[in-house]
């Protein structure tokens, strides 16, 4: 598994979020400016398909574990 310095993306990612122009929007704009700064920041190489599906089980994982269906 790829490692990465979360702390910086972290903070790559609130920088680019607050210079976002989009102010409304429903889940899957929110999702889709997730995933163009993140694909901007994580940029070269590329994300390949299997880091995308891990990013993707990774996010289930959390939200579960804040809204009562993690088991």
């Amino acid at each position: 598994m790829d490692q990465l310095n979360i702390q910086e993306i972290m903070k790559l990612m609130s920088e680019e979020f607050a210079e976002s122009k989009i102010k409304l929007g429903d889940f899957s704009d929110f999702g889709n400016e997730m995933g163009y700064i993140i694909g901007t920041i994580l940029q070269n190489p590329s994300i390949n398909q299997d880091q995308i599906d891990d990013f993707i089980i990774g996010f289930k994982h959390g939200v579960s574990l804040t809204n009562g269906t993690h088991f």
